[in-house]
C-alpha cells in the first residue's frame, strides 16, 4: 500500500541520510521523493510503498532528532 509522507527535518545532508535509511531497513520502497529547502529545515514530501503498517516508519522517524514533524497524507487508492 503507497502512503505520502512529510517530514520536517534540520536542514542537513546527513539528516536527510539518516531518515532514508530508517525507511529501507523498515522494509519501506521509496517511490517519489521532493525536497525543499527552506531556512534551518527541509520539507520533504515523500512516496513510500509496503506491505507493513505506516505507524511502523512513522514512529521510528519520530525518534530521530533531526525530525522536527511527521505527517501522513491519505492516497486515494485506483481501482483495478
Amino acid at each position: 500500500m503507497k502512503h505520502q509522507l512529510t517530514v520536517a527535518v534540520k536542514n542537513q545532508s546527513i539528516a536527510v541520510e539518516r531518515f532514508l535509511r530508517v525507511a529501507r531497513h523498515r522494509g519501506f520502497h521509496l517511490t517519489q521523493l521532493e525536497l525543499e529547502g527552506h531556512d534551518d529545515l527541509f520539507h520533504v514530501k515523500m512516496t513510500v510503498d509496503s506491505d507493513k503498517p505506516i505507524y511502523l516508519l512513522m514512529t521510528q522517524l519520530s525518534k530521530l532528532v533531526e525530525v522536527q514533524q511527521v505527517d501522513l497524507h491519505t492516497l486515494q487508492q485506483q481501482a483495478i
